[in-house]
């Protein structure tokens, strides 16, 4: 006869802690009203070091409960969603507020990451953030202009906007001013940033070593600046510039002696002549061109002429 299942209650505390520990945070959450026991496993701070709040829209109510609840001086990166969607009829509710912020630097006080997707920021003060962060990633939030000029106690090696509309030159000069010592750099699709306002980013945050720029103003003349500047930069996205020319990659491949990744992909400006230039940039292992106007026959040429040392990322080429 075979032997009984064990339950769940049977197990020792640290297998129950591993096994929540692979559950999203609303079933956490859920766990801890099984019982007393798993309430007090629940509540361990092991399980709240790295919070996804992304999966669910909350409410500034709701927020704050799970702030009270389970936030402490453990956490260490933390993401949040909002309603900043034109298509819902919340899309001017609030998912964080200045008390919040105030009451997680004081929580939280070796806090690193924070993540806002689709957030509003016209009630929120950027002196607010955690002191601690050293990384802050906004993605298609509701961008206050100037809004991190007040940031004046933060010292962060990332910054990601992507997709922040209103991002322009004189945030990019709030960011040279405040952030000195950022090497990692996301602007994708912030389309009011003019030519002058990259020049300024690529001329003096000269630390940085991951810089994207995807469907931005970016031109030769940036291009120039930053292979100047940029001596240790070694990932580069460049996708979706349509101001660029193929000529510039000669540039990179010469000057960014440490690229390792650069991303291509739909700038149909560039041909297989410009593209071989890079087979001379000595540290390049990833190449992207998905979109970019090739040939079978320019393809073939890519492969074989950058060999096994470079991982290339293709466009698919219509044989019919």
């Amino acid at each position: 006869m075979a032997a009984p299942c064990a339950s769940m209650n049977s197990l020792p505390d640290n297998i129950i802690l591993e096994i929540l520990a692979y559950l999203p945070v609303k079933d956490r959450c859920i766990s801890g009203r099984v019982c007393r026991r798993w309430r007090r496993i629940v509540q361990d701070n092991s399980l709240w070091r790295h919070v996804d709040l992304l999966p669910y829209v909350l409410s500034l109510n709701k927020m704050w409960k799970v702030m009270r609840a389970h936030f402490s001086e453990c956490l260490l990166t933390m993401k949040l969603g909002g309603f900043c969607d034109p298509k819902s009829t919340k899309w001017k509710k609030h998912s964080l507020s200045d008390a919040m912020l105030l009451d997680l630097q004081e929580r939280c006080p070796k806090m690193l990451s924070l993540t806002l997707v689709k957030c509003n920021t016209d009630n929120l003060n950027s002196k607010n953030l955690p002191r601690s962060l050293k990384q802050l990633t906004m993605n298609q939030c509701a961008w206050t202009p100037r809004w991190l000029k007040t940031s004046n106690d933060l010292d962060l090696t990332n910054l990601d906007l992507t997709k922040c509309s209103r991002v322009d030159n004189l945030d990019l000069g709030d960011i040279t001013e405040k952030f000195p010592n950022l090497k990692h750099l996301v602007l994708n699709h912030c389309y009011r940033v003019t030519e002058s306002g990259l020049e300024k980013i690529v001329t003096t945050l000269t630390n940085l070593t991951h810089l994207e720029l995807s469907d931005t103003a970016c031109s030769d003349l940036t291009i120039h600046h930053m292979c100047r500047k940029l001596p240790h930069l070694k990932n580069l996205n460049l996708s979706r510039c349509g101001q660029m020319n193929q000529s510039s990659l000669g540039t990179i491949a010469g000057a960014l002696k440490e690229l390792q990744s650069l991303n291509l992909s739909y700038c149909r400006q560039v041909s297989l002549e410009g593209l071989i230039q890079l087979t001379a940039a000595p540290a390049l292992c990833n190449l992207v061109l998905e979109g970019c106007k090739l040939t079978e026959a320019d393809i073939k040429s890519l492969k074989d002429s950058f060999g096994e040392n470079v991982h290339l990322v293709l466009p698919t080429v219509d044989s019919s």
